[in-house]
């Protein structure tokens, strides 16, 4: 296996698609990250909804945290999720926007992408286009979303810069992001982020708060601000948090 300072930024990608196929097809397995049910209610999501949801979509959960508090879609908005997983968050917010609203969701894993739609087909959700590719290469036009959400692909992505262009590319004017992710405290040592596990630990490929928060202003967001930070099962390392962020395009 490479040393992940020496694999492209295309072998990363290829690797996160088969890990994370793996997990729609075969959850059961033992990962080196937080995967399934367990895992979901324990940053919040309710056993009473999980109850009312076919499995395949909370045993395949593999989010940073729990954005849902702080994502205020609206009815008949147009709602795009990066990373979209088996589809426990985009079913929530097909709550939110109703049958008036337009949602996407995209996955850099078929497999994933397939149970997405499985679960939502299942719960009779039907405003949803699927849209199987790279987050730093979103098959959208410019300007038609009004909200950009997501649960933990910035830290599994090897250009973080190029997914902040693309998320403020496709937002309308006004529109927003809302993201659960993790960051760091500060810098890491190199050793830290030796192998490709490192990435899936979400250490290897996060970043610091303050520069990340920098960066979403460099690439057109107006008051970026973390609405809520803390730890959690995805949190291995004493050095990575939980971020909760929001920022509105320009």
């Amino acid at each position: 296996m490479k040393p992940l300072a020496e694999l492209s930024g295309e072998e990363i990608k290829c690797t996160v698609a088969e890990r994370y196929g793996l997990v729609a097809t075969t959850p059961g397995e033992k990962f080196n990250f937080p995967v399934g049910r367990k895992f979901a209610e324990s940053v919040g999501y309710e056993s009473e909804l999980l109850d009312r949801l076919p499995a395949g979509m909370w045993e395949s959960f593999t989010g940073a945290g729990n954005p849902q508090a702080f994502v205020d879609a609206k009815s008949g908005e147009t709602v795009l999720d990066l990373g979209c997983g088996a589809g426990l968050d985009l079913y929530l917010y097909a709550q939110k926007v109703g049958p008036s609203g337009r949602l996407f969701g995209l996955d850099l894993a078929q497999p994933m992408l397939d149970k997405a739609r499985s679960n939502l087909t299942a719960l009779g959700i039907e405003n949803v286009e699927w849209l199987h590719a790279p987050a730093d290469a979103i098959p959208l036009p410019d300007n038609s979303v009004d909200l950009v959400t997501a649960n933990g692909i910035y830290n599994l992505s090897p250009d973080k810069d190029a997914v902040m262009r693309e998320v403020a590319r496709v937002l309308k004017p006004g529109g927003r992001t809302i993201f659960a992710e993790i960051v760091l405290k500060g810098e890491l040592p190199q050793d830290v982020r030796r192998e490709i596990n490192d990435w899936f630990r979400c250490i290897g490929g996060a970043l610091v708060q303050d520069d990340f928060l920098n960066r979403m202003k460099a690439h057109g967001f107006s008051n970026p601000q973390v609405l809520w930070l803390g730890r959690n099962a995805r949190t291995g390392h004493e050095a990575s948090l939980c971020a909760v962020i929001r920022a509105d395009k320009k």
